[in-house]
Formats: structure tokens, C-alpha cells, sequence
């Protein structure tokens, strides 16, 4: 999977960073099944990145819920953070047995993932790089890649996650931090469970406000607003809630292409914890999950609640109105043996678009991997 090239500000409608204008205790849970004694430290990427081993973490509370950008509480998942070198940071994360997005039972969900790892870039921008609280930040692109299947199985504890991150900071000539280039390791109770590449932007509010008047002035608007369109069975794309489905029905276009739409649902208590004007990043990435894994289960024959992401690379390349029509669109590409972790993999490409415009394209691979 290649990574993608980081977008450049001005083709977010931002300034460039020349002008400097605009915009615990570290122990495996106990009770859950031990690893052996090899296997419970950091991944090889982890120690890289810390130089060593890892700094001690705590699990016993949530941090405060501004730093990650959330309304509810019930929706923080980090408890705790550490500065290993100045671009290395280590943050700690409780993984639930059972959230409301994370209801897939076996393994702990991907879209809980998601949500830990953006809450990760967060939390260090705000803590340790003293981006103010009243920044905007947009993402630009996110890379994920599992290096052990097991690691990610829920055990009968939640799960102790460290992410361990190196930063690179990118800055105006003021010397405020414009975005944020990282690479990461996520292991929980000890094991290696991913790798992962990500990119944010910061923005003051004031021209986040700006910036999106003139995207939206530029939409075609007139039209009625979209009604909540009624979503896919939860089955049919790996969920069990009917209100964890974020697409309608997928429509066959051919024999490796499947289309659908966005149901965007303002109420969901997850995706949109509090409101926002857009379509958020982790419902992009979901949609694409769901109509990747409805494709591939009618292709394959696998029932589509064995399929599991095993990597990922979403790039955003523009803002998705909510109140607009959006279509998903996914084609599968060729099936190959992922030696590495014993699977087969199947890649698939998903395009988010709105107006004939591209908002996100978010390559997967999926496998059956229960």
C-alpha cells in the first residue's frame, strides 16, 4: 500500500506555512489470556520510535474530554500521556469490550480504532505542542496497517492500549504549529496490533468559519435539503444496530463495482458527539468499511460480519456538505495472499463524491479474518 503525497495548504484553501497568515502502570490487563514473554512488549516500530522501552501510563481515568475535541465523556477514550524525546510522545488508551460503535464482538472495532487514533493527534497538539484549544483541525490523510490480528481480539478486560508517536511539526514564520505529520504504533496489552501515518491541519475558528462560507457558497445549495435516507440492513454490511449503518443499500454496478449513498444521521451520539457542519472524517472512513465489506461478501460468498479491515489509507481531499447527497462508491481490485498475516486480502478502492466533485478516497483491504 503506498502512502499518499501530504496535501499542501493552499489546496485546502489555506495559507502556506511561508506566509504565516489565515487560517499507569503499564501491565497487561489482568485476566485476559497472556501473551508469551516475548510478545508483551512494544513493537519493533514502537521501540524505534521510543528509543527504548516504553514510559509508564496510567489507566485509572479519562483525560479531559476539550483535548480531544468531545462533548461527552463516555466518548474519551485516552487516559493519560508522556513525552519520551521532544518529536516522541506516548499516549494511553482503555479500548471498551462494548461501545455503541463497538458492537462486532470478537475484535475490537475499527471504528473505535479510528476514533482513538484521532483523538491521539489531538490530545498531543493540545497538551504537549501548545496548539490553543480553539483551533480547528482537519485531516488530511490517514494510513493504518495491522501487524497482528490477535493483539486486537478482545480479551475478557478492556483492553490497555499505548499509541506511541514521533511528530513532525510544521510551522508559520510566527512559530505556530500549521499541521502535524506523524508516524505511530498502537499496541495493546503489550502486543503489537498497528502501524499507522497520519496528517491535521490547524486552523483558527475564525477562518474555518471563512474558509467554509466560500466551499459552501460554491455548492449548489438550492436544491431541498437530503432527507435521512433509509440505511442497509446492519448485516448486510457487518453491523448488529440499525443505527451504526451509515449507507443505503448497495446497488451492483457490475461484477467488482458497488454503489450507494450516505445516510447521515445528525443524531448519532458517536459520530456527531457534538454538532458540526460537515460530514466528520470517522463517518467517511465507516461508509467506506460498510460498503467494502458488503461488496466483497457478495463477490466471495463470506458472510460480511467475518470481514475485518487490515489496512487502510484515507486521503480527504475536500469538505462533504451533510445536508447534500453523497455518493459511495466502491470497486474491488485483485485478491492477493497476505503472507504476513495468513489471510487472503482483498483491496478496495472507495470514492466519496458529491456533485460530481471528490470529497475522500479511501483505499481498504479486507479480509475474513473470524
Amino acid at each position: 500500500m503506498e502512502f499518499p503525497l501530504i496535501r499542501t495548504a493552499e489546496s485546502l484553501g489555506l495559507p502556506s506555512a511561508a506566509t504565516g497568515r489565515g487560517p499507569g502502570d503499564g501491565e497487561p490487563a489482568e485476566g485476559r489470556t497472556p501473551a508469551a514473554a516475548s510478545d508483551l512488549k512494544a513493537s519493533d516500530l514502537g521501540k524505534e520510535l521510543a528509543g527504548g522501552e516504553p514510559p509508564e501510563l496510567r489507566y485509572e481515568e479519562t483525560i479531559p474530554r476539550t483535548l480531544v475535541h468531545r462533548a461527552s465523556v463516555t466518548e474519551v477514550f485516552l487516559t493519560d500521556t508522556a513525552v519520551v524525546a521532544d518529536d516522541v510522545f506516548a499516549v494511553a488508551a482503555q479500548l471498551p469490550r462494548g461501545h455503541m460503535i463497538g458492537e462486532r464482538g470478537e475484535f475490537y472495532d475499527f471504528a473505535l480504532i479510528v476514533e482513538v487514533l484521532r483523538q491521539t493527534g489531538i490530545v498531543i497538539a493540545h497538551r504537549h505542542l501548545d496548539v490553543p484549544l480553539d483551533m480547528a483541525f482537519i485531516f488530511r490523510y490517514m494510513t493504518i496497517r495491522v501487524v497482528d490480528l490477535d493483539a486486537l481480539r478482545i480479551g475478557p478486560t478492556p483492553g490497555q492500549a499505548v499509541v506511541t508517536v514521533r511528530v513532525q511539526v510544521e510551522r508559520t514564520r510566527g512559530g505556530r504549529v500549521r499541521a502535524l505529520n506523524f508516524e505511530a504504533a498502537l499496541d495493546i496489552d503489550g502486543r503489537p496490533a498497528l502501524e499507522v501515518t497520519g496528517s491535521l491541519t490547524f486552523v483558527t475558528r475564525g477562518a474555518f468559519k471563512a474558509m467554509r462560507s466560500r466551499q459552501r457558497a460554491a455548492r449548489d445549495l438550492d436544491r431541498p435539503i437530503t432527507p435521512l435516507l433509509a440505511g442497509a440492513t446492519p448485516d448486510m454490511v457487518g453491523r448488529r444496530q440499525e443505527r451504526n449503518v451509515v449507507i443505503t443499500e448497495p446497488v451492483v454496478l457490475d461484477d467488482s463495482r458497488a454503489a450507494a449513498k450516505l445516510v447521515v444521521d445528525l443524531a448519532h451520539p458517536h459520530l456527531f458527539d457534538h454538532p458540526l457542519d460537515h460530514v466528520p472524517g470517522n463517518l467517511q472512513i465507516e461508509a467506506a468499511r460498510q460498503i467494502a465489506t458488503s461488496a466483497v461478501a457478495r463477490v466471495g460468498g463470506p458472510a460480511p460480519d467475518t470481514l475485518d479491515v487490515i489496512a487502510m489509507n484515507a486521503e480527504f481531499t475536500g469538505f462533504i456538505e451533510h445536508d447534500l447527497e453523497t455518493r459511495v462508491e466502491a470497486q474491488i481490485r485483485r485478491f492477493r495472499n497476505d503472507d504476513r498475516l495468513g489471510v487472503l486480502a482483498v483491496p478496495v478502492s472507495v470514492q466519496l463524491t458529491q456533485q460530481g466533485e471528490t470529497g475522500a478516497r479511501i483505499e481498504l483491504e479486507v479480509a475474513q479474518c473470524r
